[in-house]
């Protein structure tokens, strides 16, 4: 685990995505794939990333958890669907981390007056 010092220091606007969301590499590449296309089919992403379309659904669903892509489903005239994959905004991600933030402080914070008391006692 890292110290909250190094994770400070280490801090990149990637590794903020690792750091809320559990994104790796490859994922964080789909998100901003899908920022610059305005969203995709899987088998365009799959194309323009060169990876198959299997690897492509897989870091989809986890980007669908964790609330920064979404999907709209669109009929074919002639009968069946396909998904389109949004992202979400920026700045709506951001809106998240910072919540996210402020529950971690409170935790954070919460901890530490348990430490004062423990260690007040000693």
């Amino acid at each position: 685990m890292m110290s909250i010092r190094e994770a400070i220091t280490a801090l990149s606007c990637e590794n903020v995505l690792e750091c809320f969301f559990g994104l790796n590499e490859f994922d964080i590449l789909i998100y901003r794939t899908l920022l610059k296309l305005g969203g995709a089919r899987i088998e365009q992403l799959a194309e323009t990333i060169e990876k198959s379309e299997n690897t492509i659904y897989k870091s989809l669903q986890k980007l669908m958890l964790c609330g920064l892509v979404f999907r709209e489903k669109k009929t074919i005239e002639a009968g069946g669907y396909y998904y389109i994959y949004m992202p979400v905004e920026p700045e709506r991600v951001a809106e998240k981390m910072r919540k996210m933030l402020g529950e971690l402080c409170k935790r954070v914070d919460t901890a530490i007056n348990e430490f004062v008391t423990e260690f007040r006692e000693v």
